[in-house]
Parts: structure tokens; sequence; C-alpha cells
């Protein structure tokens, strides 16, 4: 039985995660502090402005987090990667002048995925969002477990495809200057006010993200071959074939805990998107104040990766988006002035977009 929690107005919470893969780490920050009557629960909201650090109390290295405003979401330099055998901490200290500190977490060895492989299924998950059975991939891997110790597990994925579309314009806007501007005065009626996109200028991968915890234990399987293990599954978005990116993740006793509770109450409530309806209480604390309660975690895990590249233009079903192109000069008005744009730059790196071919993208 899950417990519950009487959550409070300004309660913070910290996910952070450090990996030896590129692009895994990352530290959320987020504060409970407005109460939605219509889904009946607290919104976590996203805390700007903080000074996050990772360190490494192995080398005495200091790694400074950039904030990215819009995944909502803390990130190290683009090449920072983490090694087996080093230590880590997590610091955070807010614009108030609040500071966060975690325990420390020691990167155990990986265990290799010797094989990957995806199966489609036209009705794979139900969905809250559609309120119905989508379709898409399971995604299986092989792996021999480690015999006479305990292991636990954690994966996660990423997924890479071309993007066609990389710049949208609103409300009567449109794309100059590396920005969208108003067009004023604007030649339709307001409630008329169309979109206005603009195709990719060069290569561009949109990346999206698992939206559920998959996880296991060694505890009935101590040293056997695992086949055909499901970690993850990849919904038809799009039709446009896909990079998908597995990474499993060696994890801490205490750590598996920890996310084996959050899977519970991300299945109850929908997915990654959902706020926690329960307590998530992991190894944050608060060194100026050590009766505040600190939601979240930070965790330290080392990953294997394995990679599946899935073509999927010849599925007969529709996807599940429908992005509908729309560029200048379609809507039959007379403007802008200056000739029509069509074209915009890859959004650049950050964690939902990349300009750099995925390592596995055919190249042909």
């Amino acid at each position: 039985m899950r417990p519950e929690f009487d959550f409070k107005s300004g309660l913070v919470s910290v996910e952070g995660f450090v990996s030896t893969t590129r692009g895994s780490s990352f530290v959320r920050l987020s504060e409970i502090n407005e109460f939605n009557i219509g889904v009946n629960r607290f919104v976590n909201v996203f805390i700007p402005g903080a000074q996050v650090s990772f360190l490494n109390t192995t080398t005495g290295n200091v790694v400074e987090l950039i904030e990215n405003e819009e995944a909502e979401i803390y990130m190290p330099p683009t090449d920072f990667v983490a090694m087996v055998g080093e230590t880590w901490e997590l610091e955070v200290v807010l614009s108030n002048g609040k500071v966060y500190r975690s325990l420390p977490e020691t990167i155990i060895e990986p265990v290799a995925i010797s094989d990957i492989s995806a199966t489609f299924n036209p009705e794979l998950v139900y969905n809250l969002g559609w309120d119905d059975f989508v379709p898409g991939h399971s995604i299986q891997i092989d792996f021999e477990d480690p015999p006479g110790s305990e292991n636990f597990y954690y994966w996660n994925y990423r997924s890479f495809e071309r993007k066609d579309i990389c710049a949208a314009c609103y409300d009567a806007h449109i794309y100059r200057g590396g920005t969208c501007i108003p067009v004023d005065p604007y030649p339709l009626r307001p409630e008329t006010i169309p979109i206005h996109t603009y195709y990719c200028e060069s290569d561009c991968w949109r990346i999206r993200y698992n939206q559920n915890i998959f996880i296991f234990n060694d505890r009935f399987s101590d040293g056997l071959s695992i086949a055909k293990f499901p970690v993850g599954n990849v919904l038809l978005y799009t039709k446009k074939d896909i990079l998908v990116e597995v990474q499993q993740f060696s994890l801490s006793a205490s750590a598996y805990e920890y996310y084996e509770t959050l899977k519970d109450i991300i299945d109850d409530n929908g997915g990654f998107n959902s706020p926690p309806s329960a307590a998530l209480i992991g190894n944050m604390f608060s060194p100026g104040d050590p009766t505040e309660f600190v939601l979240g975690r930070f965790t330290a895990a080392s990953s294997w990766v394995a990679r599946t590249f899935l073509e999927r233009s010849t599925i007969q079903l529709d996807p599940l988006e429908n992005v509908v192109s729309v560029p200048e000069g379609t809507w039959s008005v007379p403007f802008p002035p200056e000739e029509y744009v069509f074209y915009a730059p890859c959004p650049g790196e950050s964690r939902y977009n990349t300009s750099i071919r995925p390592e596995g993208w055919p190249t042909n």
C-alpha cells in the first residue's frame, strides 16, 4: 500500500541524474505551490534561476549546469560524461539563497546488452491522452545477469526522427531574424489569424523520451540469460523512420527502491507529465534546515547503450500526430512587403533537438 502524504505549498522537488552516457545527465527543480482543482492535486512548477552543480568527490571536479528554459531543466555541458567508480554529489542553490545537497552516489559497473529488437503492435498500450489503445513498437533486449550479486536495472530511451518543420509562428507572427515577430497591421480578421511554419534549412532531428519507467531486479533470476525483455514503448507519433537508443542503467538498491515507488505513481497517474500523488523522499536534504522535507532523488549510474533503427513508412495506420505545413503565402494575403521566407535553422543543440547526426543513423 502506497503511503499518502500531506503536501504543503512550497515543498521543493529535486530530480537529478548523472550518467556515463553523454546527454543523459540532468537536474529538474520544481516547487509544489499551486493546487489544481480540476485534477484535484498540487501542480509542480519549474524553479528557474538556480545555481546547480555536480560535485565529483573522487577528483574534486565541479561541473556547473546550465538552465534550459524551454525544457525546464538544468543540463551539464554537452560533452559531459561520468566514469565508473566515481562518486558524485549534487548541490543546488536557489535564487533566494536556499541550499540543497544530496548524499553521495558511487557509479558501479554496467551490465552489457547483447541484443535489441522491436515488435510493432497496433494496440501497444492504453494512453490516457487519447483515451484509447495506441499503436507503436515494443522494444526488447537480451542480456546476461551477472551471477552471485544483487543487480538492479532501470531502462530509459531516447528516440531520434528527422524534423521537417524547424519553426512555427502563431498569432499573426512571421519568422524573421531568428524569432517570430508581429505583422502590424495584420490584413486578416483576428478570428482568421493563421499559423506560419518554416521548413528546416539543414539536417535536424527531434528527440523524444520514454514516458514510463521500466525496472527489474534479479532476485529470482540471478545469473540467468534474459531474453526479449521489454524495456520501452515507442508510440507511432509519426510514420517517419526512427532511431531508438536504449540505456540500461545499473542502480544501487536504494535507487531501485525509489524508482519502484516512482513507477507505481506514474503508472497510476498516466505518465511522467503527471505530478506525484505521494511522497517521493530520496537522498536530498537541506543543510540549513534538517527538518525540511525535500522531495526527489539524485542518482549516479553507469549505462550500457544499444540502438535499433525502425522503418515505419509502410505501416498501414494513421500516426498520432498530424503536423500541417503552412508556409508564408498560403493565406493569399498581401504581406510581408519583402520576399517570403520558407526556411529556418534547426533550433540548436538541446534536450529535444539536434543538428548532429545521431550515432547509428544510416548514412544513405
